[in-house]
């Protein structure tokens, strides 16, 4: 087994369970704002643009096929890639079951909804409505995950994953690093509750590439390998 990292509060979780807490966040973050870009992106297929959906799966390193602007919505929910909607929630609800002694339980409940949902439906036609109500129950998701009212420590992992895939994804598809000026010191904040050892990140370059490889090393940084705490990056949580 793996070692124990000490939280803040005094309560002890496991080095898995904090990687998992974290990557939970990350993708429900990724799930929801995909979708928001999935719809405006239709809006843009429908009658301006139809490479407009290969243009945003391009920033995500995807190479994406559709015929019209539902095919590019199927695709965008079901397709055979890695931004997937379905993928992406799946990978979201696996670690909020083996974490799902922390999660708040209108939170658990509706990241199944949507996955039962996603199941069910994959043999029928993808429509922006149904896009639309699955944005919603994520952004009930991401409220309920990161209110720090009555919430344990432990939540700060979420909140930590659901900022740095903000950052990510930001970076990703608008290419600018003055985008993220507020998201970088919030995300500060978050990663020094979690340790205060933690030396704040700090972006001096404009390189998108390396800015993203910063970002993304945070959690390395806020779970340190060290005498008291050891830990490996299990396989299944570096998806994406």
């Amino acid at each position: 087994m793996g070692g124990r990292i000490m939280m803040t509060n005094g309560v002890a979780i496991s080095v898995n369970t904090a990687q998992r807490l974290y990557w939970f966040g990350r993708y429900v973050q990724r799930a929801e704002t995909l979708l928001r870009e999935l719809v405006n992106s239709y809006d843009y297929v429908i009658d301006r643009d139809m490479d407009d959906g290969r243009k945003l799966y391009a920033n995500l390193g995807v190479e994406i096929q559709y015929s019209n602007a539902l095919d590019f919505l199927k695709q965008g929910i079901y397709g055979d890639h890695g931004a997937s909607i379905e993928l992406i929630i799946t990978w979201a609800r696996e670690n909020a079951i083996e974490t799902r002694h922390l999660l708040d339980e209108r939170g658990f409940s509706t990241l199944n909804k949507i996955f039962n949902h996603i199941v069910s439906g994959r043999d029928s036609a993808v429509s922006p409505t149904i896009l639309e109500e699955m944005i919603d129950d994520f952004a009930l998701i991401l409220g309920i995950f990161s209110s720090e009212l009555g919430r344990p420590k432990a939540y700060h992992f979420i909140r930590l994953g659901q900022q740095i895939e903000r950052f990510d994804l930001i970076l990703r598809l608008y290419d600018g690093i003055d985008l993220v000026n507020a998201e970088l010191e919030s995300m500060n904040v978050t990663a020094r509750r979690l340790n205060r050892q933690y030396q704040p990140l700090k972006i001096t370059s404009s390189d998108i590439p390396k800015a993203i490889e910063a970002v993304n090393g945070v959690i390395s940084r806020v779970i340190q390998v060290n005498g008291c705490v050891e830990y490996t990056v299990e396989a299944s949580q570096l998806q994406g």
